[in-house]
């Protein structure tokens, strides 16, 4: 067996090797003390806490069946591995064809299977080994020292609670061109160094971030040196033991600076400083067309903005704008821009976004950045005092010995995003191969799929019931669409809607699908015809002149009755022109139909419009609902915006419950109805009707038990 100690020595040090196994620990102790390596053996349970402090720069996870905490210990350990450059190999089952996948997006560097005995075991140390040399040879360590370097000494501040002075380092004075190089300002100093109008609203919005407790992004412009310049913000609020504030942090970037200094450069996008579509194509191709040794070559990942024409129209060029700055910045945080020879951050589209990763690089830690990608986005942006949600969906791609270059790689990441568009926000698909080769070709012709599924019946209607948050008892449902596509199979509501406004169908489909609820709610059986259905319209669907002639006229063709009928409108969809929806759902109001606001509280909210629209329900966003568990704070915004809607005769409608704690806060908060998991996920017709039938005599039987009690 050949002794690796003098590897172990040169490029690895003394630390251990970590191995988190349930079974046959003492066989694989062997088998490792065989090569000259030490071993520390630890229980998956223990095996982060001991990783973080044993320094180890090689994890060994047995995944086999015996070890059913095998892959979710390989998450555990996953991003503490990445931080430290360390190797993370997965042993799995050689019986077991999906463990090889399932270990590289559990986030595992190396993959071993059983069985193939003390030869492959020294191969796969050998090439653990060769990674974590080759990661510190190619400077990542060095660049991560180099940027915690930049952190610790570049343009911050510090604001002890209760102080008089704020505390700047020496690289924030210089570049506020404080006189002397002074290191301290008094507050009131501090602040007259902005420019008058941004002065207030910035006080405001760091003094709210101080209340609640929470990091955010603020800006301003300021005078340096006879030029105005934009400043960014990076605030974090420390508490002690007992959650009080004790001081607040900064870190500041001048952001006309950067983005001049990218702009000499034909390879960088102006509007953000990320790099163009052009640079990350030349990048991508030199390194697939033979200039990387590694294989993979590359991997992408394409990430798309999700309802960003919305917010363009609903605020202007200029928080668009921002927001799209806003993104990139975030984008840098969590990816890491500090890799310029390892990683490359691009803007290749209006709302699209490019990370490319040079070898070496596996699968797994690619997904692993797309899983924080994803909890970056459920954190709202804040841009020009405005608080914005925002999600995004991520395609990735790995390239090939095929030898394709950036366009296929690129189309093939596409690809990839064009499915995620079809999941749940934030998240990603991984493009598969043959099975998703046509797929772009297959999306350029969706719009005549579309108008052709109209004709054919492709969509399907799935019914999620709305309770009473007090009674228990199913009192309507929210009719949702479905799309199955002949080869591209069920595609979301998203989906479904973004092809129909690329094909400039959107409202005859919306007249469709209120056509074939109302059809479908008519057959039902006599306990259904008594709940309530609500039918959602779009932007574009309120936007068409005879919009509320269409749904009136819709009502009385299929003999519905009007008054169980429910409009359910976005905030989106309302801010794009409010007086024009206004004027429809008056009129659809007037006819006996009920207006429900929908999504309440995902970015664009104000309260103040709630009083200019025609509305009987208000929908609360599972975001709010959240909120209800959150801080004191939170937990009266939360009731403010109920108390709110119910004085103005609204009935409010909790989205997204999921436990009965939620459902029992929020019927104390005063919403009267509830929607979500807690009763059931959406169901077709005649599932729903079994649904109902049950559920109500349930909540019927409870209270007639209460009763007696």
């Amino acid at each position: 067996m050949p002794n690796l100690g003098g590897v172990h020595q040169s490029v690895l040090g003394d630390a251990p090797l970590l191995l988190a196994c349930e079974r046959y620990a003492s066989t694989l102790r062997r088998a490792v003390e065989a090569t000259g390596r030490a071993l520390t053996i630890v229980t998956p349970l223990d095996a982060a806490r001991a990783f973080q402090a044993s320094g180890a720069l090689i994890a060994m996870v047995d995944a086999r069946p015996a070890s059913p905490r095998g892959f979710s210990t390989i998450r555990s350990l996953a991003e503490l591995a990445e931080r430290r450059g360390a190797a993370l190999i997965g042993l799995v089952a050689r019986d077991d064809p999906d463990a090889l996948t399932r270990a590289h997006d559990a986030g595992a560097t190396h993959v071993m299977t059983s069985g193939g005995g003390s030869a492959m075991l020294v191969a796969t140390l050998c090439s653990a080994e060769r990674y974590v040399r080759r990661l510190r040879s190619r400077g990542e360590a060095a660049a991560v020292a180099s940027a915690q370097a930049a952190l610790i000494g570049g343009a911050r501040w510090e604001w002890r609670r209760g102080g008089p002075e704020v505390e700047l380092s020496p690289a924030l004075a210089a570049m506020i061109g404080e006189s002397g190089g002074a290191l301290r300002l008094r507050v009131g100093a501090a602040f007259a160094r902005l420019d008058p109008p941004d002065r207030e609203d910035f006080a405001r919005a760091l003094a709210r971030l101080a209340r609640v407790g929470l990091s955010g992004e603020l800006s301003h412009r300021m005078t340096i040196d006879g030029a105005a310049r934009t400043i960014a913000h990076h605030v974090r609020a420390h508490r002690d033991a007992q959650g009080r504030l004790t001081r607040l942090t900064g870190i500041v970037e001048d952001l006309d600076a950067v983005l001049a200094e990218r702009r000499l450069s034909a390879h960088f996008d102006t509007l953000t400083g990320l790099a163009n579509a052009g640079f990350a194509r030349d990048w991508i191709d030199q390194l697939v067309g033979g200039g990387s040794d590694y294989d993979p070559a590359c991997i992408v990942l394409m990430l798309s903005l999700s309802r960003f024409d919305g917010i363009n129209a609903a605020y202007g060029r200029s928080v668009a704008d921002g927001l799209l700055q806003a993104v990139a910045r975030r984008l840098r945080r969590v990816v890491g821009a500090d890799k310029p020879e390892a990683r490359v951050l691009a803007r290749v589209a209006g709302a699209e976004f490019v990370v490319a990763f040079a070898g070496p690089v596996r699968l797994g830690e690619v997904t692993l950045a797309a899983r924080r990608l994803g909890d970056a986005f459920e954190k709202p942006f804040t841009v020009e005092g405005r608080v914005i949600h925002l999600a995004c969906r991520m395609g990735l791609a790995v390239s090939e010995a095929d030898g394709a270059g950036a366009d296929v790689l690129l189309r093939r990441a596409s690809a990839a995003l064009a499915r995620a568009k079809a999941g749940e926000p934030n998240s990603f698909e991984v493009f598969g191969g043959a099975g998703h080769e046509d797929l772009l070709a297959r999306a350029a012709s969706l719009g005549d799929d579309l108008r052709a599924g109209m004709e054919a019946g492709a969509f399907e209607l799935l019914y999620q019931p709305q309770v009473e948050a007090v009674g228990n008892r199913i009192v309507g449902v929210e009719a949702l669409v479905r799309w199955r596509h002949p080869t591209l199979g069920l595609l979301s509501a998203e989906t479904l809607m973004e092809v129909a406004e690329r094909a400039e169908v959107g409202p005859r489909l919306g007249e469709h699908i209120l056509r074939k609820a109302l059809g479908e709610a008519v057959a039902w059986p006599e306990p259904l015809q008594r709940l309530r259905l609500a039918v959602n319209a779009t932007a574009d669907d309120l936007m068409t002149p005879d919009f509320a002639e269409r749904v009136i006229r819709a009502v009385e063709e299929t003999g519905f009755a009007p008054g169980r009928l429910t409009i359910e409108a976005t905030e989106s969809g309302l801010m794009r022109d409010i007086a024009a929806a206004a004027r429809a759902l008056s009129a659809i109001r007037r006819a006996g139909i009920r207006v429900a606001i929908d999504d309440f509280g995902t970015g664009y909210s104000s309260l103040a419009y709630l009083s200019a629209l025609p509305a009987d329900y208000l929908k609360v966003d599972k975001s709010l609902i959240v909120d209800l568990f959150g801080s004191p704070r939170d937990r009266v915004v939360v009731r403010g915006v109920v108390e709110i809607a119910r004085t103005l005769e609204l009935t409010v409608i909790a989205e997204g419950v999921e436990t009965d704690e939620q459902r029992v806060a929020a019927a104390a908060a005063g919403c009267q109805l509830y929607q979500g998991f807690l009763c059931s996920r959406p169901v077709d017709g005649v599932v729903l009707a079994g649904l109902v039938h049950e559920w109500n005599a349930a909540a019927a039987a409870a209270d007639a038990a209460l009763g007696d009690w």
